[in-house]
């Protein structure tokens, strides 16, 4: 069950089907977030929710085969991200699995700026990610493996990936490039946007913003993820598409924050 903890990245959730609002395709590649303070930005993290809870459960085939628990929370200048899942059911009668990711950091012009990064689960060596922007280096460690690389400017975790849009506004148009690490190594996503679209959920039918890594050449990889507007920009659904096809639904069927 390697997939269950890709499925829950950063993140959350998903289940039923899409009803597409907007079927405009990418346009030309946008700037990726500014690493500048702006007045915009600033006025998002006054308003964003210090704390949001969420339950997750995970689909594959039609099947449930995990649940999760997510906490984001910050005081203004840094952010946490605490996210925790376990097979279930019949997954978790093949093989029991339990994983918990970790993400601190600073909140700055970027939107989330990590510091640490943790991963931990059952039968694995931790993988651990530490990121050194003054002297713009890497640190990246599993089990007694480890080594330094570059740190380009808009680097950042993939549990903390798609909470940075609580802080800066997310583009609605084009695609934009960042680099991810998962405290093994560091990939670039190409992220286009897809469209606004109206999705049913468990909580409600929601107005979203759909986001869909761009797969180039043999990448069988599948990564996308919708961001509820009404919600801070919170994501409420991902899924994930293995090498062999399989999808992974993660779906929010529940949401608590503190909305100021």
């Amino acid at each position: 069950m390697r997939s269950l903890a890709t499925a829950l990245l950063s993140v959350l959730l998903v289940g039923t089907a899409a009803a597409s609002e907007d079927e405009t395709a990418p346009e030309a590649p946008v700037v990726a977030p500014s690493v500048n303070v702006t007045g915009r930005t600033l006025a998002r993290v006054q308003t964003a929710p210090m704390r949001v809870e969420m339950t997750i459960s995970v689909e594959a085939r039609g099947i449930a085969v995990g649940e999760g628990r997510d906490v984001f929370e910050h005081d203004r200048d840094t952010y946490r991200v605490v996210s925790e899942a376990r097979t279930t059911g019949i997954a978790r009668l093949l093989k029991r699995v339990d994983e918990k990711r970790e993400s601190r950091g600073l909140v700055g012009g970027s939107g989330i700026q990590p510091l640490v990064y943790r991963q931990e689960r059952t039968g694995k060596a931790a993988k651990i990610a530490t990121f050194n922007w003054d002297a713009r280096k890497l640190t990246l460690q599993e089990g007694d493996d480890r080594k330094t690389v570059d740190l380009p400017p808009f680097t950042i975790d993939q549990t903390s990936l798609t909470y940075a849009f609580v802080f800066v506004e997310p583009p609605r148009s084009g695609s934009f490039t960042v680099q991810v690490t998962d405290g093994r190594r560091l990939v670039e996503y190409e992220v286009a946007f897809v469209a606004r679209e109206r999705i049913k959920s468990t909580l409600g039918d929601l107005d979203t913003l759909h986001y869909r890594k761009v797969q180039r050449g043999d990448d069988k990889r599948g990564f996308e993820f919708w961001l509820s507007i009404a919600h801070h920009h919170l994501p409420v659904r991902v899924r994930i598409v293995e090498k062999d096809g399989t999808a992974f639904d993660s779906n929010v069927t529940k949401l608590q924050f503190d909305g100021r």
